[in-house]
C-alpha cells in the first residue's frame, strides 16, 4: 500500500491473549523507527481490524496494540514491522532560466522527491513559441538542458515531468522565458495628437522589438536642453503645466532588453492661445439723445497670449441681447433708438485663443419727448341735457416717458373753449352744458417734457332734460279693498312724457314698490287690505329718462269683515275633538266671536276664544270641520275645512288564567293567543299592603312571574290599551304556588369498603319548614337497573350482601314529607358515585383500613400534556449523554498520560 495499512485479527501483535475477555477498546500504536511518532487509535465495540491512511510512500513502520477493560488498560504487544509500497514521483518544480541567446534558451531544476523509485528519465516540454501546445524538446536523466534553433525576441512556454519504474508524474507548473534580441531601429519622430492651452498629448508607433520609451523635451527659453519628460511602455504621454502658445521640440528613443535606439528626429509642437480675458465695462462718451448715444471700451488686460483681432458689441433692449457691432474699433454710435427707453450694452473680445466672457453690462436711458397724438374722444352712453360723459384711449407712442395726466377742452357754438378735465383718468363727466346744443370736445396726453397735440375733436349735441316732478297725486278710498290714484302732467322739459311711474307703500318699514307704469292719468288699486295706511307718488318718464318722484299721498281704507281663520290644530278621542286656530285679521273692527260648521244643519256659535272642545260625538267616524270669525261689520269667510276622525273606545279586558304552576314560579295567559290590533296589556299584582303593582306591560298573551313564595295566594288583575286609552281593569284573579322538592344532594361516599359490604354517607338537606325530610339510597350492579336499598331519614347506611370485585354505582334523593297532609314531595337524585368492591388477594397489614376507594377510568392525555411529558424526557435524555461524555472524556485524558508513561 502507498499511502495506508491494514491490520485483521490475524497478526502476531493480535493473537497474544490480550483480546480475550470482555475488552472495551483495542489500542493500535504506530512507529517509524526513524523518529518515535505515536498515533493512538481508539476503536470502541468490537471491531478488531483498522485502515491507516496518510502514510509516507516506501517507508518503513513499526505497530502495536493493546487493550482495556473500563478503566484498566492491558500492556501494549511487541511491535510488528511493515513497509508501504512505492509510487510514481511527485511533480518536479517548475524549471529557471539559467542563461539566454537570440536562438538558444539553457534550462536547469531540481531533483523531485521519488517516492521509493528512483527516477529514470526528465521530460522537458515546450510550445514552440506558438502558445498553442506542448511537443517534448528533452528526455533524459540530467537537470538541466539547452534549447537551441529558437527565434531572437520570442516568448516560449516550458514545463518538466519525472519518470520512475511506477510511472509518470505530474507535469510542473508551465513557466514562460524570451530570447535575445537587438536594439531598436531609429523609432520615428513622435507626433502631436491634440494640442491645449497648457498641455500636449504627444503619441509615437511601436514596432515588434521594442518594449519601452524614452520621450524627451526641450524648451528653449530655458535652456538646459532636452529632459526626459516620460519612460515607460505607452504610447501616448499628456504632458502637463506647459505655457501657453508656446513652441517645444520633442525626441523619441526606443527601448528593449538589447538596449536603447537612437534618438528620432527632434519635432517642434505649439501649445494653444488661451482665450483672452473679458474687457472693462463700456462707458457713454458724449450726451446720451432720444435716437442715439456713443459707446467707448478698452482692451482686455490680458490677451490670452496672442493678438485681439476684433470686438463684439451686444445690444439689449429689454427682449434679449443682439449683435450690434463686430469690429477693431473700440468706440461704436448706438442709433435708431427708442427714446425713453433703456438699454443695456456689452462688448467681447476674439483672438486667435477664442472669444472671451462679455463684459458688465453698461446701462444708458435715452431722452424722453413728448406723448403722439390720442384718438379722438369717444361718448360714452346717450348725452344728457346738462352733462355727458366723454372716454378716450391712451397714446400709442407715450415719448419714453410715462404718461402724467390727460388734459381735455369743451369748444363752445361761438368758438370759446374751456378746459373741462385734467387728471389721470381715462374717462370723465362734462357739466353745465345746455340742452340740445352742439359741442365740440378734445383731449392729449401729458409726460415729464410736455403735453402732446390735441386729438381731432369730437362733436356732440346735448340731449333733453327729464320732466319735472309731478305734484302729490290724489287718492280716493271706493271700498275697503279698493282705491282710485289721478295726478296731472308736470313740465316735460324739452321732450315729451311717454309713461308715468306710481309706486306704493304698505307699511312704513318697507320699501316702496311699482304699482303702475303706462301714459294714464289715473290707476285703480284693487287687493288693498281694510284699515289699513297706504302711500302713493308718482314719476314722469320721458325721452331723456326719468324725473325725480312727486310728494307722497297717504290714505287709510274703511274696515271690513274678518279675513277667513287659518292654520286650525285638531286632537280627537273616542267622543271629542279640540280644536284651536290663530285669530285672523279683523280688518279694523274687533272680532266678537266664532262660529262652528261640522257637517251639521246648525252652527256652533262661541265667544271670542281660540280653542273649544266638541263633545258628544260618535267613535270612528269623520267630520269635516270650518271656522269663521264674526266683528261688528260682518262674519268673514269659513276656513279651509279640516277632516278629523274620531277614535275607537278603549278594548275590554281578557279572561286571566294560569297555565303552569312552580313553587316559585306561575305563568299567566290571556286572550286567543293573537293580538292583530296591537292592544298593550298591562298586568298587575296586588301588594302586602293592598295596593296593586304592574308586574308586566307589553303586547305579549303571556307572562311568567318569577322570585314567588311556595305555597303562596297572589292577586292579579289585568287592563287592555290601544290608541283611544287604557280600558277597564279585569276581576281580580287569585293564583297560588306550589310546594318546592328538597335540593338534590351531593354525591355520597363509600368508605370501609370489604368484599360484601361498604359503609355508604351523604351530605343531608337543612329542614323545610315544619316539614321533615327522609332518603332513598340506590345501588346500580352492571346488567340491572338501579334498586332501593334504603329510605329512612338517617344520611348514612351500611351496605351488605356485594359481590366481591364488582363495580357499582350509588345515587340518593331526597323526600319532603309536608305536614299539612298535602302529600310527599320527592326531589332530584345526586350524581352518580361509582366504587369496586375488594377481591381475593391477599391484604397487607398496612392496609388493613381503607378510609376512601373511588374509582377513576383512566382518562387520555392532551396534545399539552404528551409534549410536556416529551420535553421532560429529552430533557432527561440530554443530561445523561453529557454526564457520559464528560466521563469518557475524563477517562480518555487518564488512559493517554499513562501511555505517555510508558513510552
Amino acid at each position: 500500500m502507498s499511502s495506508g495499512g491494514y491490520l485483521k485479527d490475524d497478526l502476531a501483535i493480535i493473537s497474544g491473549g490480550y483480546l480475550k475477555g470482555n475488552s472495551d477498546c483495542f489500542y493500535f500504536n504506530r512507529m517509524n523507527y526513524h523518529k518515535a511518532t505515536i498515533i493512538l487509535f481508539t476503536i470502541c465495540g468490537d471491531a478488531t481490524e483498522i485502515t491507516l491512511k496518510d502514510l509516507n510512500p516506501a517507508t518503513d513502520y513499526f505497530l502495536r496494540v493493546c487493550t482495556s477493560l473500563e478503566h484498566v488498560k492491558g500492556k501494549p504487544t511487541k511491535a510488528v514491522q511493515f513497509t508501504t509500497g512505492t509510487c510514481e514521483p511527485d511533480a518536479p518544480v517548475p524549471p529557471k532560466l539559467s542563461s539566454t541567446t537570440k536562438t538558444s534558451i539553457t534550462l536547469k531544476w531540481k531533483a523531485t522527491c521519488e517516492n521509493g523509485s528512483k527516477v529514470t528519465t526528465y521530460m522537458l516540454d515546450y510550445d514552440k513559441g506558438l502558445g498553442d501546445g506542448f511537443v517534448e524538446v528533452y528526455n533524459g536523466l540530467q537537470r538541466q538542458h539547452r534549447v537551441s534553433k529558437l527565434q531572437a525576441s520570442t516568448k516560449y512556454m516550458f514545463r518538466v515531468a519525472a519518470i520512475n519504474n511506477v510511472g509518470k508524474s505530474q507535469y510542473s507548473e508551465p513557466v514562460a522565458f524570451y530570447t535575445s534580441g537587438s536594439v531598436p531601429n531609429l523609432p520615428d519622430p513622435p507626433m502631436l495628437s491634440e494640442a491645449f492651452v497648457n498641455s500636449l498629448l504627444i503619441s509615437w508607433i511601436k514596432r515588434s522589438n521594442e518594449d519601452s520609451f524614452l520621450l524627451q523635451m526641450e524648451d528653449e527659453l530655458t535652456g538646459h536642453g532636452f529632459i526626459p519628460v516620460y519612460n515607460g511602455t505607452n504610447l501616448s504621454y499628456k504632458i502637463k503645466n506647459l505655457r501657453r502658445n508656446t513652441d517645444y521640440k520633442y525626441r523619441l528613443a526606443a527601448i528593449n532588453d538589447e538596449g536603447q535606439s537612437k534618438w528620432s528626429d527632434a519635432v517642434s509642437y505649439k501649445t494653444l492661445p488661451d482665450r483672452p480675458a473679458a474687457p472693462p465695462k463700456p462707458q457713454i462718451k458724449g450726451k446720451i439723445h432720444a435716437h442715439s448715444f456713443k459707446v467707448v471700451w478698452e482692451p482686455p488686460k490680458d490677451n490670452g497670449g496672442s493678438e485681439i483681432t476684433k470686438y463684439m458689441v451686444e445690444l439689449d433692449d429689454g427682449k434679449g441681447y443682439e449683435m450690434l457691432y463686430e469690429g477693431s474699433e473700440r468706440e461704436h454710435i448706438c442709433d435708431h433708438l427708442i427714446p425713453g427707453h433703456t438699454y443695456h450694452v456689452r462688448v467681447a473680445c476674439c483672438s486667435a485663443g477664442g472669444r472671451s466672457e462679455f463684459s458688465d453690462q453698461c446701462i444708458a436711458t435715452t431722452q424722453a419727448v413728448p406723448p403722439g397724438q390720442c384718438q379722438a374722444p369717444k361718448l360714452q352712453g346717450k348725452p344728457k341735457a346738462t352733462s355727458l360723459h366723454l372716454r378716450w384711449s391712451c397714446p400709442e407712442y407715450e415719448g419714453g416717458a410715462s404718461i402724467t395726466e390727460f388734459a381735455a377742452q369743451l369748444i363752445s357754438p361761438d368758438n370759446t373753449s374751456r378746459e373741462v378735465y385734467k387728471g389721470r383718468d381715462l374717462d370723465c363727466i362734462v357739466a353745465g352744458l345746455s340742452p340740445g346744443r352742439p359741442y365740440l370736445f378734445q383731449v392729449r396726453a401729458i409726460n415729464r417734457v410736455g403735453g402732446g397735440p390735441w386729438s381731432d375733436p369730437l362733436e356732440v349735441v346735448s340731449g333733453a332734460g327729464v320732466p319735472d316732478p309731478p305734484k302729490a297725486p290724489m287718492v280716493i278710498c271706493r271700498s275697503p279693498h279698493s282705491a282710485m290714484v289721478n295726478w296731472e302732467a308736470p313740465v316735460n322739459n324739452g321732450a315729451t312724457i311717454t309713461e308715468y311711474r306710481v309706486e306704493w307703500q304698505h307699511k312704513s318699514d318697507l320699501d316702496f314698490m311699482q304699482l303702475y307704469l303706462g301714459p294714464n292719468l289715473g290707476h285703480e288699486v284693487k287687493g288693498l287690505t281694510a284699515a289699513s295706511l297706504y302711500s302713493f307718488r308718482v314719476q314722469a318718464i320721458n325721452s331723456a329718462g326719468a324725473g325725480p318722484f312727486s310728494p307722497v299721498a297717504t290714505t287709510v281704507t274703511p274696515p271690513s269683515s274678518p279675513s277667513p281663520v287659518i292654520h286650525i290644530r285638531s286632537s280627537a278621542t273616542a267622543t271629542t275633538i279640540n280644536l284651536t286656530w290663530k285669530d285672523p285679521n279683523c280688518n279694523g273692527s274687533d272680532i266678537i266671536g266664532y262660529n262652528l260648521d261640522i257637517g251639521e244643519k246648525q252652527l256652533i256659535s262661541i265667544g271670542a276664544i281660540t280653542e273649544y272642545t266638541i263633545e258628544e260625538l260618535a267613535p270612528e267616524t269623520s267630520y269635516k270641520i270650518r271656522v269663521q270669525a264674526v266683528n261688528g261689520i260682518g262674519v268673514g269667510a269659513f276656513s279651509s275645512p279640516v277632516k278629523v276622525t274620531t277614535r275607537p273606545l278603549p278594548p275590554n279586558p281578557s279572561r286571566l288564567e294560569c297555565v303552569s304552576y312552580a313553587p316559585n314560579s306561575l305563568k299567566l295567559k290571556w286572550g286567543d293567543g293573537r293580538n292583530l290590533d296591537l292592544l298593550t296589556y298591562t298586568l298587575e299584582m296586588e301588594k302586602e299592603d293592598g295596593n296593586f303593582q304592574m308586574v308586566y306591560q307589553g303586547t305579549s298573551n303571556s307572562y311568567k312571574i318569577n322570585k314567588l313564595q311556595e305555597m303562596t295566594s297572589y292577586d292579579l288583575r289585568l287592563f287592555a290599551s290601544n290608541a283611544a286609552g287604557s280600558g277597564p281593569y279585569s276581576e281580580v284573579y287569585t293564583f297560588t304556588t306550589l310546594k318546592a322538592p328538597p335540593p338534590a344532594p351531593k354525591a355520597p361516599t363509600v368508605e370501609d369498603v370489604q368484599l360484601h359490604s361498604c359503609f355508604v354517607q351523604w351530605q343531608g338537606c337543612k329542614p323545610m319548614g315544619s316539614d321533615t325530610i327522609s332518603y332513598i339510597l340506590q345501588l346500580y350492579c352492571r346488567d340491572q337497573d338501579f334498586k332501593q336499598v334504603y329510605c329512612g331519614p338517617e344520611s348514612q347506611f351500611f351496605l351488605t350482601n356485594l359481590n366481591p370485585k364488582t363495580d357499582y354505582m350509588l345515587r340518593v334523593c331526597a323526600i319532603r314529607h309536608c305536614s299539612d297532609g298535602s302529600g310527599d314531595v320527592i326531589g332530584a337524585f345526586s350524581p352518580s358515585h361509582t366504587f369496586m368492591t375488594r377481591g381475593h388477594e391477599p391484604i397487607s397489614s398496612s392496609d388493613t383500613r381503607v378510609s376512601e376507594t373511588k374509582f377513576v377510568e383512566p382518562k387520555q392525555l392532551t396534545d399539552q400534556q404528551c409534549a410536556v411529558i416529551i420535553l421532560c424526557a429529552f430533557v432527561f435524555l440530554a443530561i445523561l449523554v453529557a454526564i457520559l461524555l464528560q466521563q469518557i472524556i475524563s477517562w480518555s485524558s487518564g488512559h493517554s498520560n499513562r501511555e505517555d508513561d510508558i513510552l
